[in-house]
């Protein structure tokens, strides 16, 4: 049985404290702060049982059009995760699913009113558990 997760990323310019929040320095060194929600945890995250078909999280930008997703990056020893744009504000990440693993996501944003900043959301801290995840566990 696949699973899927719907999970949206919040940005906005400048710094937000509080609800969920995090504050990012952007390339241009200017202050910006994002906000993932949806996924299982309302937190962006997802958890599958591995063997249990592919699962897959659609990725949505919450804001204005200056924002794109530019790319996704992943620590993800075991090459399960993959990442496929849609328009500039959707991706779509792909998990294979067939090895145990806990492996990250990172999002790429770009502020067209800015130069094309990139905003990283959320930056690969193996020890932040405000970090977007996707564990695979065992049958």
């Amino acid at each position: 049985m696949s699973q899927t997760e719907n999970v949206t990323l919040k940005i906005k310019a400048g710094t937000q404290n509080g609800n969920g929040w995090t504050p990012v320095t952007a390339s241009n060194g200017q202050p910006y702060s994002y906000k993932y929600t949806g996924g299982q945890d309302d937190n962006g995250n997802m958890n599958t049982v591995v063997n249990t078909g592919a699962a897959t999280i659609n990725l949505n930008l919450d804001t204005d059009n200056r924002y794109g997703i530019q790319g996704i990056n992943f620590t993800d020893a075991n090459q399960q995760l993959s990442w496929t744009p849609g328009t500039a504000a959707t991706a779509t990440i792909s998990d294979a699913n067939t090895v145990v693993e806990e492996a990250t996501y990172c999002v790429q944003v770009t502020d067209s009113n800015a130069s094309n900043a990139i905003i990283t959301c959320d930056p690969m801290i193996s020890n932040d558990p405000r970090t977007a995840r996707v564990m695979h566990a065992a049958q």
